[in-house]
């Protein structure tokens, strides 16, 4: 299911623009969707930077899942080695 959304996710803006030249052959898009593309696209841009800078562990850390320590659960984490 989850490659289902990935393809349909890849191929809708292909999708719109076929559906766009199709539909509407001689018109020139207008500057506000030309801008509202831009503004789309540098959101992501920046959605994506942000994500990157987020904590995250080092490549080299240890993943611990959780498991049971006297009756209790600990949560799993990363250990630096």
């Amino acid at each position: 299911m989850l490659r289902i959304a990935e393809i349909i996710l890849l191929l809708a803006p292909l999708a719109a623009f076929i559906g766009w030249r199709v539909f509407m052959p001689g018109r020139k898009l207008s500057y506000g969707v030309i801008a509202a593309a831009a503004a789309a696209l540098a959101l992501m841009a920046l959605v994506l930077v942000w994500l990157r800078t987020q904590d995250a562990a080092p490549p080299d850390a240890i993943y611990i899942p959780q498991h049971m320590e006297n009756g209790q659960i600990v949560p799993g984490r990363a250990v630096s080695k």
